[in-house]
């Protein structure tokens, strides 16, 4: 993170654990009061009357298609999927609008750089397959290894059942 380069003097108030890049768990996050005090607020908030909580469940659940998802540390094949989730790019970009004339001129300006754009579009493209491509066969291998050795493990547990020295 560039953040992580900048002089301690740069970092203001914030407590040394709290630093950009410092691997901090919830529990460790700074400002612990001020947080409860925001969180109590919130809940107090939703337990009145007239809270549009129909609304708030609403932008809730658009906002989530937002976030950043990422495949669990250890799940090559859920991180694959999500890539070529990614890949899928297009170049045609929306034109709708409730006026007239700026759906007419947004389809103008989709025209005049559509030849640019689809390129570079299309590139980024065969890139994305192609890199997923490459973390499959990585992901095959590995898998083939993890079976192997459970295999292997279990052939040596057969062989010695009272061995106490593994694990």
């Amino acid at each position: 993170m560039a953040n992580e380069r900048l002089p301690d003097s740069a970092h203001g108030s914030l407590p040394h654990d709290a630093r950009p890049g410092a691997s901090a768990g919830a529990a460790d996050l700074p400002y612990a009061t001020e947080r409860a005090e925001i969180e109590a607020a919130a809940n107090d908030a939703r337990t009145r009357a007239g809270f549009p909580a129909e609304y708030v469940d609403r932008v809730g659940q658009q906002s989530s298609r937002f976030a950043l998802r990422t495949a669990a540390p250890g799940d090559i094949r859920a991180a694959i999927a999500l890539l070529e989730e990614q890949t899928n790019i297009s170049a045609v970009a929306p034109t709708d609008s409730r006026y007239r004339g700026v759906d007419a001129a947004k389809k103008v300006v989709r025209k005049a750089v559509f030849f640019a754009v689809n390129h570079l579009t299309e590139q980024m493209r065969a890139l994305g397959w192609a890199t997923t491509s490459v973390g499959t066969t990585p992901a095959e291998r590995i898998e083939q290894l993890e079976s192997r050795v459970h295999e292997l493990e279990a052939r040596l547990a057969r062989l010695d059942p009272d061995d106490s020295t593994r694990s």
